[in-house]
């Protein structure tokens, strides 16, 4: 009789706390979110600055620095795809290499991707499409790709902007935003005072139209996936004269890849020869990701400056 009555109890227990329990179990499961889509909606805009290292997410600075910069060649324009892809709401969880194939994966909340080095296509959910470019890998082994072929895989817009170097994506179907925020502090982060005109190397460097240095016609051939990893070389010329001007002009070229105590460093190193007859032996500075050497030998009348990759 008391196993009936306690049985009868435990089925009353149940009869009233089951629904609340059901109910309970059900409101925890509505109220789930799903964290990675939720950012995903969040990012309204991502713009990113040939050769700066830097991109800005929603106009908030300060930006996100990165450890390669946005650069052009062959009139377009590569971004580093894992950086676009974090922007754009991918997680480094969510962003995969496979070295033995040279496969990256971005899995993305509208879509996976996949790219393979030297292979001008890009595979979206299983299905393959051509594209007119191959993906690149650069120092410090980073793919890089046209920004268009990643964003639009992942459901956003992507513009170029001419006058202000700087590529904008955003959600698609949605009004272009408003974007000069970031693009004044792109202006402005780690972009020294170059004077005049100037246009952009395939390494990221700005580069004065009028300049008195030696700039080598075959400065292009430097830069990502340069076989000896340099990355720029020019000279200071001593018959052109107003070595001041040359000074400063090599100075805000180094300055766009260097840190100002390196800077400093190489300058005083380069002014000391202004004639002919003296020498400056090669000498070498290294910072975190790069290597610069200066040196002009007896009788020269240029001091060559070189800026390599470091390995």
């Amino acid at each position: 009789m008391k196993r009936f009555f306690a049985l009868v109890i435990i089925v009353a227990v149940g009869i009233i706390f089951l629904p609340w329990l059901h109910a309970a179990r059900a409101d925890t499961q509505s109220t789930t979110v799903n964290v990675y889509s939720q950012q995903n909606d969040l990012v309204k805009s991502v713009v990113f600055r040939i050769g700066n290292p830097y991109y800005v997410v929603n106009n908030q600075t300060p930006g996100v620095q990165m450890d390669v910069a946005p650069f052009i060649q062959n009139d377009r324009t590569f971004v580093p795809v894992r950086y676009l892809g974090n922007a754009l709401g991918v997680t480094d969880e969510n962003i995969t290499w496979d070295a033995p194939s040279q496969m990256a994966t971005l899995e993305g909340a509208k879509a996976m991707l996949q790219m393979t080095i030297g292979k001008a296509q890009v595979t979206s959910d299983g299905v393959a499409k051509a594209i007119d470019v191959a993906p690149m890998l650069v120092d410090p082994g980073r793919t890089m790709l046209p920004a268009r072929y990643v964003a639009e895989g992942l459901g956003y817009e992507v513009a170029w902007d001419a006058a202000s170097q700087t590529v904008v994506c955003w959600p698609a179907g949605e009004a272009q935003p408003d974007v000069s925020v970031a693009v004044d502090y792109l202006n402005e982060q780690g972009q020294p005072v170059v004077q005049g005109e100037t246009y952009t190397t395939r390494a990221g460097y700005q580069i004065p139209k009028e300049t008195k240095l030696v700039i080598p016609e075959y400065i292009n051939d430097f830069g990502p996936g340069d076989p000896n990893r340099c990355e720029i070389g020019f000279g200071i010329d001593l018959t052109k004269g107003d070595l001041e001007g040359q000074w400063k002009d090599a100075a805000a070229i180094l300055s766009q890849k260097l840190d100002s105590q390196a800077v400093d460093d190489v300058m005083a190193y380069v002014m000391q020869k202004t004639e002919r007859n003296q020498e400056l032996t090669n000498k070498f500075w290294e910072t975190t990701d790069k290597k610069v050497c200066v040196g002009s030998s007896w009788g020269s009348y240029g001091i060559q400056i070189t800026v390599w990759y470091k390995s």
